[in-house]
């Protein structure tokens, strides 16, 4: 199960706090959170990834497409921002 937490900060950015396992299933609400983020026109949208502890190879190529979109990954582990870096 993935937790989404929407945490909007002072500098026009939102954070999105995500917590738990990242799987395909899991993608479309990510992406509604993005969008709804988006359309209260914060000026930037960070994924914070410091409390996933599980995400598969489809969630991968998600978050290495976001990354193109402009969308900032955070607190990334090391095991994830290397599998991500070679999906870039």
């Amino acid at each position: 199960m993935l937790k989404i937490e929407s945490k909007p900060e002072a500098t026009g950015t939102v954070k999105l706090a995500l917590a738990g396992k990242m799987h395909a299933n899991s993608l479309g609400e990510i992406r509604r959170a993005i969008d709804r983020a988006r359309r209260q026109r914060f000026r930037r949208v960070t994924l914070d990834l410091g409390e996933i502890t599980l995400a598969d190879r489809a969630s991968i190529d998600f978050l290495a497409q976001q990354s193109k979109e402009e969308v900032e990954l955070v607190n990334c582990p090391p095991y994830l921002a290397s599998w991500i870096e070679r999906e870039r």
